[in-house]
């Protein structure tokens, strides 16, 4: 039993070390939450200066 808790420590560190995947979200939840406006403006600058 001594063991588990040391690798279980180790363990967790390595999945702290991994960067996690964004989580999908669906059109419908960005525009409610305001989300989907900031990609917009953000695409709509982007186009603007190059």
């Amino acid at each position: 039993m001594a063991n588990r808790a040391i690798w279980s420590m180790r363990k967790r560190h390595e999945w702290l070390a991994t960067p996690l995947k964004p989580k999908r979200v669906k059109r419908s939840t960005r525009l409610r939450n305001g989300q989907q406006d900031a990609i917009d403006r953000k695409a709509t600058k982007s186009e603007a200066e190059g």
